[in-house]
């Protein structure tokens, strides 16, 4: 559940305990990772010099476009967020042999700097997860993707496949089978429906008029069902809307999947995927994630107050019992509240079993994590996560630095639910604040170095054997440092970003 001041409302037990590395273990992995993201910056040194040589022959003959996409790849990326840009469904079209000599020249070396640098990033993406930083090995695949579009070892790893001129996922091969289009109004229709569902008709039992339709549908027993790959939303606000909300959910989880594919993944599986020649998206559920959309606040409000007494100062909620993330239509608010909610659905439903997490204690990482996901933005292809100006992230600068408060974090881990959300207002929204501070400092802190620990630690508490009495190793433990010493990166890390933001 979102509240005003905080979000979701979910609960879980733990399961598996990682063995606590040793300092010696922890100091070998240290400098993996050192090398690796040492590899990692001269690859990319490397790769931008090469297409800097290309650019001034590109302004002379080439289109503005394609200047302006070998500008980007040239970019560097700003290390207090994750940034991608949407990778293009249709495959790289061949040079064509009409072009100016020059002009092929320089295109062709484009294209082999691109192959050739994409196939480094590959082979470095494999090194490091054999090192043990899944998170980071699918970071490079994604980048791998991005410098070579076509590079067919990366777009497997990130589950497309290909079909005829066009990346696409297995299950939009599976619709184009059965002579179903995506329409980006409608959702999946039969080719044969697109004309008459453009010339507002609508197909209920009976083929009838869009306002026909649309009366039926109020009444949330014959509400729209939207169904996508990952996706069932059921709403009787409009069936436009339902496609819209489920078309960016379906882009969030993907982006979800690849940046805690570790979380979806253990290490054994991961070395499989990296090596065998079939699928490679992350597992899900095995029945559809299930979202239900309702035309008006009041409608939301009386169809879940018996269940949810407290429902009326959320924005949103994700019932653990019946795996469903409830919404209604609000033309003010944005979308934080569903990826907020969503993240909440993703990490629960790995399991079907009914459990808790975060009860007796690690409650903030429940709710700091899906805090941080609001801050997920798809800005016309351009992808971007925990960019330090988002609210949640300055709000915990504020409480860390105005209002001097700060839960240190041997005591702030040590709270269940029921202590962390029972303190009073100011505080428990600052509880919240922090929690997303925390988020972001694990995620992002000096280039992401404990972003793999925390999605292990998500993987213990959320994976859940209800029969393991021992507890999940806690961060600390997954790094090899102190709580006092993660006190006092996460002042740098705020400062830094403070510094960032003037």
């Amino acid at each position: 559940m979102k509240l005003p001041f905080a979000a979701v409302f979910s609960v879980l037990l733990v399961f598996g305990i990682a063995t606590p590395p040793t300092s010696a273990a922890d100091s070998l992995a240290t400098r993996k990772l050192d090398i690796i993201r040492s590899q990692h910056q001269q690859l990319q040194e490397e790769f931008h010099a090469e297409l800097t040589k290309i650019i001034p022959q590109a302004q002379a003959t080439g289109s503005s476009e394609t200047v302006a996409e070998i500008e980007r790849l040239t970019t560097p990326t700003e290390s207090s967020q994750l940034q991608f840009s949407k990778l293009p469904a249709q495959v790289l079209p061949e040079i064509p042999r009409n072009l100016p000599e020059a002009e092929r020249v320089w295109r062709r070396e484009l294209r082999s700097t691109r192959e050739k640098f994409g196939d480094e990033m590959y082979r470095l993406s494999r090194s490091a997860l054999h090192a043990g930083f899944p998170s980071y090995a699918y970071r490079l695949v994604r980048e791998t993707a991005d410098i070579d579009p076509d590079h067919r070892q990366a777009r497997r790893l990130l589950g497309y496949v290909r079909l005829e001129k066009r990346w696409v996922t297995p299950f939009a091969a599976k619709m184009a089978r059965e002579r179903k289009v995506w329409h980006d109004t409608y959702g999946w229709l039969r080719a044969d429906e697109v004309e008459r569902y453009e010339n507002g008709e609508r197909y209920y039992r009976r083929w009838m008029s869009a306002d026909q339709e649309a009366e039926i549908r109020r009444d949330f027993r014959h509400a729209w069902n939207i169904r996508t790959e990952h996706f069932l939303i059921k709403t009787n606000h409009s069936l436009e809307r339902g496609v819209e909300i489920a078309s960016k959910l379906e882009e969030f989880y993907e982006f979800f999947q690849q940046t805690f594919v570790g979380y979806f993944y253990s290490p054994d599986q991961l070395k499989k995927l990296f090596t065998e020649s079939s699928g490679g998206r992350a597992p899900r559920a095995r029945e559809p994630f299930v979202v239900h959309f309702y035309r008006s606040r009041e409608e939301y409000i009386d169809r879940l107050k018996a269940r949810t007494p407290q429902i009326a100062i959320t924005t949103g909620f994700y019932h653990y019992g019946d795996r469903v993330a409830y919404f209604y239509f609000d033309e003010k608010a944005d979308d934080s509240v569903i990826y907020h909610e969503a993240t909440h659905q993703f990490l629960y439903e790995t399991l079907p079993t009914l459990r808790h997490v975060g009860q007796q204690t690690h409650f903030w990482i429940t709710e700091g994590i899906a805090c941080y996901m609001e801050s997920y933005q798809n800005q016309n292809g351009q992808i971007g996560l925990g960019d330090p100006s988002y609210i949640r992230f300055e709000a915990a600068r504020y409480r860390f630095f105005v209002d001097n408060y700060y839960v240190p974090f041997d005591k702030f881990s040590s709270m269940g639910m029921q202590e962390f959300q029972s303190i009073p207002q100011p505080q428990i929204g600052w509880n919240y604040s922090q929690a997303s501070g925390l988020a972001h400092f694990f995620m992002h802190y000096d280039g992401g170095r404990y972003r793999d620990a925390l999605v292990e630690h998500l993987s213990q508490l959320y994976h859940t054997n209800p029969r393991q009495l021992r507890p999940p190793a806690t961060l600390p433990q997954l790094i090899g440092i102190s709580s006092t010493k993660l006190d006092e990166q996460y002042a740098e890390h705020l400062k830094k970003l403070e510094r960032g933001n003037r």
